[in-house]
């Protein structure tokens, strides 16, 4: 199916313009995998997301790192690691709940793999030791959550994937299979911003997103209140309907969303970035983001700093010398726009993985969502002159 995007329907979120590909990938280095088990009308269709923040030459090299919790009925691993040393030289893998455990043993297996074929001695990688990332949410609306546990083999194969794969699949595919965005099918989303630096220089925000979260009356498009206007063309008896019965994680569901950019920052500033993330996320889900069983887990990277090198200095009696690095950071005065990419950046990922379910979903025993239905979005946005 040819990518469809919120841009395809006249709609673009904020001001900055988007990447070649509006897409995590068009930040360099950075590369994506995928696998994805199962087909439309099965009880089960799950996969697994790899991103590699750097070229794979250069995983074990540091990337400065950043995280917001908005609700923390989720689990990103690696946050606390994140959170002390302001640093992760992991990849990161996103998939469905009960699958979290493998997918964390295979980033180890995988890491430790490569190292021993590069000839990484082990010692040097432990100096800079890194607790695999793996984000997840739950899938058990749409799959049958007893068989959707993956393999090894499975995240493997996304870890091979990603060497070659030049685009994002977006929607159901990836951590994405299964997953819902306002009772839509939703899943992956990714796009892009550029932003301009100082002379000739640019900087590219990137956001991979995997959305599982919302009701469709909170549903809002570049200010519209789609989700209630469809909800009232479907039941002209209830223009607002009051919506299911909460019944936990699996109805309030979750979102993660990883930015990676190249501009260089550090862990104080990339901590508020990702705090923006939900700036861009509140544009989509209104009030109703952030519930009491949700988990909102947003992590953001730099990949400009590459001077995290070891320096094999002696101790002394037991002490070490003091050791600097030599790095660039951006003005803290000019991070404004920055602020502004990663919102504009999340709204559009969290849309785009929505479009890209738009031919519907039928999964555990023959239960069916209907896709967004995006020529009546079009109008709408028509209707309510957001499309310029």
């Amino acid at each position: 199916m040819e990518r469809m995007t919120i841009s395809s329907l006249g709609y673009t979120p904020g001001q900055l313009p988007a990447g070649p590909k509006n897409s995590i990938l068009d930040v360099k280095g950075v590369h994506v995998g995928q696998v994805t088990i199962g087909e439309d009308g099965e009880d089960v269709r799950k996969g697994v997301t790899v991103i590699l923040p750097r070229h794979p030459d250069d995983i074990y090299v540091p990337c400065y790192a950043g995280v917001h919790t908005l609700n923390g009925n989720g689990e990103v691993s690696g946050s606390y690691q994140i959170k002390d040393w302001g640093f992760t030289n992991t990849p990161i893998a996103l998939t469905n709940s009960v699958s979290f455990g493998i997918a964390f043993h295979t980033i180890w297996q995988w890491t430790l793999k490569r190292a021993l074929e590069r000839g990484i001695d082990l010692n040097d990688l432990s100096y800079n030791y890194g607790t695999p990332i793996v984000g997840e949410t739950a899938d058990w609306h749409l799959n049958d959550v007893f068989n959707s546990a993956l393999k090894e083999e499975n995240v493997q194969e996304a870890f091979k994937n990603a060497m070659t794969q030049q685009e994002v699949f977006e929607g159901q595919n990836g951590g994405g299979a299964g997953m819902t965005c306002h009772m839509f099918p939703g899943g992956t989303g990714t796009s892009s911003r550029v932003v301009k630096g100082n002379g000739e220089k640019e900087y590219t925000v990137g956001v991979l997103c995997q959305t599982n979260y919302g009701h469709t009356y909170d549903l809002h498009i570049g200010g519209v209140p789609v989700g209630k206007l469809l909800l009232k063309e479907q039941n002209k008896a209830d223009p607002v309907p009051a919506g299911p019965t909460p019944t936990g994680k699996a109805d309030d569901g979750s979102i993660v969303i990883i930015l990676i950019t190249d501009a260089p920052m550090l862990p104080h500033q990339l901590n508020r970035l990702a705090r923006h993330c939900a700036v861009g996320l509140a544009q989509v889900g209104g009030h109703g983001i952030g519930k009491n069983f949700s988990g909102d887990i947003i992590l953001a990277l730099s990949t400009s700093s590459k001077t995290n090198e070891r320096v094999m200095t002696a101790p002394v009696m037991g002490i070490s010398p003091i050791e600097v690095n030599q790095i660039e950071i951006l003005k803290n005065e000019s991070v404004d726009t920055m602020f502004r990419a990663a919102s504009e950046v999340t709204e559009e990922a969290i849309l785009n993985s929505m479009i890209a379910g738009r031919e519907g979903r039928t999964g555990f025993k023959g239960l069916h969502l209907p896709g967004l239905p995006v020529d009546r979005v079009r109008e709408l946005l028509a209707k309510y002159r957001v499309v310029v």
